[in-house]
C-alpha cells in the first residue's frame, strides 16, 4: 500500500513538473512580447500610432505659443509646468523609441526592412523633436533597461547628429529588397516615397542648424541638388485619420475634441490666427476702400466673398455676427485694448462671427460654446463654412477624417525660399520668389481640394475659385517685391510659411524661434512683460522626478533656455 501511494506521489509530481514546463512556455504576456517572440507588424503598429500622438502633442504646444491656438498663459513662467510634458516625453520614450529598438534587430533578421526603415525613422523624428523641445536629452544610456536606469542627458547637437545618421540608416534599409509591411499608416509600403520624406527631415533639420553648423549648407545644397525631396502633394508625410466614433475612436482629435452635440467646448482658436488669415491682408490690399475692407476683385466686401481662399476650410464658425457678443459671452467686448497693444493688432473679437480668444487669456470659460470659432474642414476634417452659422455636432462635415500634416510640399518650397534668400542654396531673391510662389500654390491647392477628399462639396458661392487664387498669390508677391531688402522678403516668406502650416503647430514654433516670424504676432493680453518668451520647455516631472542623473531644472519666463540651434539674441522674439 506504501509503495502504491509512492507511485501515486511520484506521478503526480513528474505529471506537475510537465506541465510546469509547458506553462512556462506561455509566461510571455502578450501584451508586451519579448524580443524573441514579438510580431514585428504589432510593433510596428504601435510605432505608427504612439508617432501621431506624440506629433499632435508636440504641435498642439507650439499652436498654442505661435498664437495659431489659444494659450492662457498669462505670463510665459505659469503657461506651463513640468507635468504638462510628461505625455509625450513617456509617449516618445516608452511607446516609440522602446518598440522601434525592440522592432529593429527582428525585423532585419526577417529581411523586413521596410518595417525597421519606419522605426528608424519615426525614432528619428522623436528625438529630433525631443531636442527642439527641451535641449539636451538621454540617448546613448537611454532605454538601456536595467543596465541603467538613470539615464544622463547627451549633448543637443549630438543627439540631433544621431538623428540625422539613423534617416541616413532608414535610406539605406528603404533601398533594400523587402516585403512591404503589414500595415503602412504613411506612404502603403511605398520605399521610393519613404526615402523621400528621410532626405526631406534631413533637410528640415540642416535648416535649423545652418546658423550654427558651418557644414550645414553644403549637405542642403546636396539635398537640393539631387532633387529628392517632398516637392509634390503625392510624397506628403500625413497622417490620415477615420471617422469611427467608438472602439476605436479613429477621428482627428481636434475633431473628437470639438465636435460634440453641446456645441465647441474643447477649445478655442487664437484671434491672431484668424486676424491674419480673415482679416489682415483685407485691410492691406483695400485701404483706400477705408476699414470696411474690400472682397477679391477691389469692390465694397459682402460677406460672401473672402480674400484668403484658405479661411473657410481653416475655421468654421458656429455664429456669423456679432448678435450674441455682450459681456456674459465675451466680457472682454465690454474692455478696452491694453495700452500695451499695438494700433491695430487684433483684440478680443476679430468680427463676423470669428470668435476666439487672446493670446494669455486665462479668464475664466462662459457659456460661449455654441458661438466659438472652430476647427473647419482643413486638416481635422471638420466642417466647410458656408455661413450656415449652425451649431456644431456629432458626425457633423468629414467627421473627422482629418490629417496631421507632419510635413506638406509647400513646407519645403518655404525652406527653399528662405534657403535661398539667406545665401545657404544659390539663386538669391528670383529663386526665392519662385519657391514662394510654388509654395503658395501648393498650399492652395492642398487646402481647398481637402474637402473632395472627405467627400464633402462646398457650395459655389464659398468656395475658392482659381481667380481667388490667383488674386492671393498675386497680392503675396507683389508684397515680395516692394519688400526693399532680403530680410524684409524673407519677413514675407515666414508670414506665409506661417499661415500655412495650419494643423502643424510645431513647425510654426520651429520657425518663430528660427527666424522671427511672424514679427507682428499678437501681445500678451494681461502683461506688457510676460517675461522671456518659452525657447524650450520644462524638463518633465517624470524625467526630474524619477531620474538621479537629471540636469537642475531650469525656470521659464526668468531665464531664457534656448536649443542649441537658436543662437539669436534673448528678446527676440515675444
Amino acid at each position: 500500500m506504501r509503495y502504491l501511494k509512492i507511485i501515486i506521489v511520484t506521478a503526480l509530481l513528474t505529471t506537475a513538473v510537465a506541465c510546469s514546463k509547458q506553462l512556462d512556455s506561455l509566461l510571455d504576456n502578450p501584451n508586451a512580447p519579448s524580443l524573441g517572440t514579438a510580431d514585428v507588424d504589432l510593433l510596428l503598429n504601435t510605432v505608427q500610432l504612439s508617432f501621431a500622438g506624440f506629433f499632435d502633442g508636440a504641435s498642439n504646444d507650439g499652436g498654442q505659443l505661435t498664437r495659431q491656438q489659444a494659450w492662457f498663459g498669462p505670463i510665459y513662467q505659469n503657461g506651463y509646468s513640468p507635468n504638462s510634458f510628461d505625455g509625450y516625453w513617456n509617449t516618445a520614450y516608452t511607446s516609440i523609441i522602446k518598440n522601434a529598438n525592440a522592432l529593429i534587430p527582428l525585423a532585419q533578421k526577417q529581411n523586413r526592412f521596410i518595417a525597421s526603415g519606419m522605426a528608424k525613422f519615426m525614432k528619428a523624428y522623436a528625438l529630433g523633436v525631443l531636442v527642439d523641445a527641451f535641449g539636451d536629452v538621454p540617448y546613448t544610456e537611454a532605454n538601456t533597461g536595467l543596465a541603467q536606469t538613470s539615464p544622463k542627458v547627451d549633448p543637443a547637437a549630438s543627439v540631433y547628429a544621431a538623428a540625422l545618421a539613423l534617416y541616413d540608416d532608414a535610406i539605406t534599409d528603404f533601398s533594400k529588397s523587402s516585403a512591404a509591411p503589414g500595415a503602412d499608416l504613411f506612404y502603403g509600403g511605398n520605399k521610393t516615397k519613404w526615402i523621400t520624406a528621410a532626405k526631406t527631415m534631413k533637410f528640415k533639420m540642416l535648416m535649423q542648424t545652418r546658423k550654427v553648423d558651418a557644414t550645414a549648407a553644403a549637405k542642403i545644397q546636396a539635398l537640393v541638388t539631387a532633387g529628392d525631396l517632398i516637392l509634390t502633394a503625392t510624397n506628403d508625410f500625413n497622417f490620415q485619420y477615420g471617422t469611427n466614433r467608438t472602439t476605436p475612436d479613429s477621428r482627428h482629435p481636434d475633431y473628437g475634441g470639438n465636435y460634440n452635440s453641446s456645441g465647441s467646448v474643447g477649445e478655442y482658436m487664437a484671434d491672431y490666427f484668424m486676424w491674419a488669415i480673415a482679416s489682415e491682408k483685407i485691410g492691406t490690399a483695400c485701404a483706400s476702400n477705408g476699414s470696411g475692407g474690400c472682397d477679391i476683385s477691389g469692390t465694397s466686401k459682402t460677406t460672401k466673398t473672402t480674400l484668403d481662399p484658405r479661411q473657410r476650410y481653416y475655421f468654421y464658425r458656429q455664429n456669423t455676427s456679432a448678435a450674441n457678443v455682450n459681456s456674459v459671452t465675451l466680457s472682454c467686448s465690454i474692455e478696452a485694448p491694453p495700452a500695451h497693444y499695438k494700433a491695430g493688432e487684433p483684440f478680443c473679437y476679430v468680427g463676423a462671427g470669428y470668435w476666439g480668444r487672446d493670446h494669455g487669456d486665462n479668464s475664466g470659460t462662459p457659456p460661449d460654446g455654441s458661438y466659438r470659432t472652430t476647427w473647419g474642414i482643413y486638416p481635422a476634417g471638420g466642417a466647410f463654412d458656408d455661413d450656415a452659422a449652425v451649431k456644431v455636432s456629432l458626425e457633423m462635415g468629414g467627421k473627422g477624417a482629418g490629417i496631421l500634416p507632419i510635413w506638406n510640399s509647400e513646407f519645403t518650397h518655404f525652406k527653399l525660399a528662405e534657403a535661398a534668400l539667406t545665401g545657404v542654396i544659390t539663386g538669391g531673391a528670383a529663386a526665392a520668389r519662385a519657391s514662394l510662389n510654388t509654395a503658395l500654390t501648393n498650399n492652395m491647392a492642398k487646402v481647398t481640394g481637402f474637402a473632395a477628399k472627405v467627400g464633402i462639396t462646398p457650395s459655389a458661392t464659398y468656395a475658392a475659385t482659381s481667380a481667388t487664387i490667383a488674386n492671393y498669390i498675386s497680392i503675396v508677391l507683389a508684397q515680395y517685391d516692394a519688400a526693399a531688402t532680403d530680410a524684409a522678403k524673407l519677413d514675407i516668406v515666414g508670414k506665409e510659411f506661417y499661415l500655412a502650416t495650419w494643423g502643424n503647430g510645431w513647425e510654426a514654433y520651429n520657425n518663430y524661434r528660427l527666424n522671427g516670424t511672424p514679427r507682428n504676432l499678437q501681445g500678451n493680453k494681461y502683461a506688457a512683460n510676460p517675461g522671456f518668451f518659452i525657447r524650450s520647455f520644462f524638463y518633465p516631472s517624470v524625467f526630474m522626478n524619477r531620474n538621479l542623473n537629471a540636469p537642475v531644472q531650469r525656470n521659464l519666463g526668468t531665464a531664457v533656455n534656448k536649443v542649441f540651434w537658436d543662437n539669436n539674441p534673448d528678446n527676440f522674439i515675444k
